[in-house]
């Protein structure tokens, strides 16, 4: 699971165009991390499963190859 460490701007009691801005920016920023650090989990699960599966042994002596 991926660590975002984004702060989302409080609402101010009346609501102004800057901070809906901020916040927009913010959930933006969230949703780039989000997705950038999903595709890296697949790729390195992917390198876990090839390397596993890279390993072979010899039935009859139970060695690696």
């Amino acid at each position: 699971m991926a660590r975002v460490d984004i702060v989302i701007p409080e609402p101010t009691p009346i609501y102004t165009e800057e901070n809906q801005r901020q916040v927009s920016q913010s959930l933006r920023t969230m949703q780039d991390k989000l997705n950038t650090s999903y595709q890296q989990e697949i790729k390195n699960e992917q390198d876990t499963f090839t390397w596993f599966m890279s390993w072979q042994l010899d039935t009859k002596t139970k060695e690696l190859i």
